[in-house]
């Protein structure tokens, strides 16, 4: 089930220690926040589609600096170009092969070095690609390289073929995804070298630089040292632990907007959410179908059990069956606060998907500091919590000094 991320308002200041963490996830949409006469410009060069966040995310960085070999054996280095274009396409890629018809209008149009570059084929493939079409002479072609894939896939973030990378004085100065002809090629080429874009073009309103201000899940992940990605990527049991980790890292937590009134049918067994606020406190999340699955219940009392010192919350998922209603007919109780989605709580307590049960959701004196999906035992329960609360907790800054 997934929930709607809501906004927050504080209702009265809570006091913190002095700690600071990871900046979090924010999600803007670049495109949608640029000056209008901008995102014409980078449509019209895009294939008259609008720019997605991983295309910004390349914008300046450094060309690939290694040595390359072209299908006849000779040597190239991007470094050596100042006005370069790399059309990235694949052999087997049914609209590189359409935009690949345009391969001499572009050539005969620009003035620069285009290398043609296939991430997919070797010689014979790419020579199979050109069946029936003379290759022209001053095109560049270069096989699959391991290295340049690894620079194009992990270090620019490109997902499809065919894309187009120009780069001036060595930076990538734009980049196009998807099919384009003569027409988008031209546009291409003004916003890559002609009039090109600057750091004024990527500024919001209010002096925001958008290429930085937007910060997603990789980035979180990132800004944390390689021994506490190791931490979280070892009680990832279902590979969501590290998702909603890291998409929920360093949020603060408003415990005052509410979701839903008080009822009578929905267990609400907390009036004022407030006093968990400074509090190292533990959500736990399951669904109970009916009052048979008391194993669900004795396995969270036995978390709850072990860590004496923590705070708890089970919040229920309600479904088609009721959870409330379950453990109502339950002769068992857990052995801490209990409420529901769909009764008075916090909006920010469920403003995130759950994908198994029970799940936990750490919140460090008010501050999302973690997640641990799918919980396997009490051991790798106890594991957790060093992980996100206490001193130890990796989403403080101070405990990522150091990454490599």
């Amino acid at each position: 089930m997934i929930f709607l991320l809501f906004g927050c308002s504080a209702k009265e200041e809570v006091i913190e220690d002095d700690i600071e963490y990871i900046d979090p996830v924010k999600d803007v949409f670049i495109f949608s926040a640029l000056d209008s006469a901008v995102q014409y410009r980078i449509a019209k060069a895009n294939g008259n589609r609008d720019y997605n966040n991983y295309q910004f995310k390349m914008l300046f960085r450094d060309v690939y600096e290694n040595d390359l070999q072209d299908i006849d054996g000779n040597s190239i280095n991007l470094k050596d170009y100042d006005k370069l274009i790399v059309e990235v396409v694949s052999a087997d890629c049914a609209h590189c092969r359409k935009q690949n018809e345009y391969i001499d209008d572009f050539l005969n149009f620009f003035d620069g070095t285009f290398i043609q570059y296939f991430n997919v084929g070797d010689k014979n493939e790419i020579l199979e690609f050109y069946e029936g079409t003379k290759i022209p002479e001053d095109l560049i072609i270069i096989s699959r390289d391991e290295g340049f894939k690894d620079y194009l896939l992990q270090d620019l973030g490109l997902k499809k073929y065919p894309s187009m990378l120009g780069f001036y004085d060595q930076k990538v100065s734009f980049m196009a995804d998807g099919e384009t002809d003569i027409i988008g090629f031209r546009e291409f080429c003004s916003i890559a070298f002609d009039d090109r874009l600057d750091e004024n073009d990527f500024t919001d309103k209010d002096g925001n630089d958008l290429l930085t201000i937007n910060r997603a899940v990789d980035d979180v992940k990132n800004d944390l040292s390689i021994e506490n990605q190791n931490k979280i990527k070892e009680l990832d049991n279902d590979d969501y632990t590290e998702e909603l980790t890291y998409q929920l890292m360093s949020k603060k937590v408003n415990f005052t907007d509410m979701s839903n009134k008080k009822s009578d049918v929905f267990i609400n067994e907390i009036d004022d959410f407030t006093l968990y606020q400074d509090k190292e406190l533990v959500l736990f999340y399951t669904f109970l179908r009916d009052n048979s699955q008391v194993d669900r219940v004795d396995f969270i009392n036995s978390l709850i059990e072990d860590n004496p010192d923590l705070s708890f919350i089970v919040i229920l998922i309600e479904g088609a069956e009721s959870s409330s209603a379950a453990l109502n007919n339950m002769k068992i109780k857990f052995k801490c606060p209990v409420v529901s989605t769909l009764g008075y709580i916090p909006k920010d307590f469920f403003s995130f998907a759950i994908a198994a049960y029970p799940s936990a959701v750490f919140v460090n004196k008010g501050t999302f500091s973690g997640a641990y999906s799918n919980i396997k035992d009490k051991q790798t329960f106890k594991k957790a919590t060093t992980v996100f609360l206490g001193e130890e907790c990796v989403a403080y800054k101070s405990n990522n000094q150091i990454n490599g």
